[in-house]
């Protein structure tokens, strides 16, 4: 008999709240919002300009980098930053980000997003 091993089903992002939140396995995360496919954590108040090392993922080597309600270029100094520890950022607004990130786990990619 052979061992199935069992992963644990990622976190999706289940929708947006008018209240100005993402819905995570039904807790509302105020923006910003990095989730993975095992967490999510919220930095309140981060602008694009404001993102630094501290809001980068450890476990991935793709960040979708939602921007807000329309797509911005993440500034060169982040982009920079990402790329020294082995990141690729895709901007793009945040709730083409969102999607992306429920589609590309589900695949069961290592992705992260950054939703501001």
């Amino acid at each position: 008999m052979t061992g199935i091993t069992f992963r644990p089903r990622p976190s999706l992002i289940e929708g947006y709240k008018h209240a100005g939140g993402w819905v995570v396995e039904g807790h509302l995360y105020l923006p910003a919002m990095r989730i993975t496919r095992t967490s999510v954590q919220s930095f309140r108040g981060l602008t694009l300009d404001a993102v630094g090392a501290g809001h980068l993922p450890e476990d991935t080597t793709l960040l979708l980098l939602g921007t807000g309600a329309r797509l911005l270029r993440p500034p060169p100094a982040l982009v920079t930053l990402a790329r020294s520890r082995g990141i690729h950022i895709e901007a793009m607004d945040s709730a083409a980000a969102a999607r992306t990130f429920n589609l590309l786990v589900q695949e069961d990619r290592e992705v992260a997003a950054l939703l501001l």
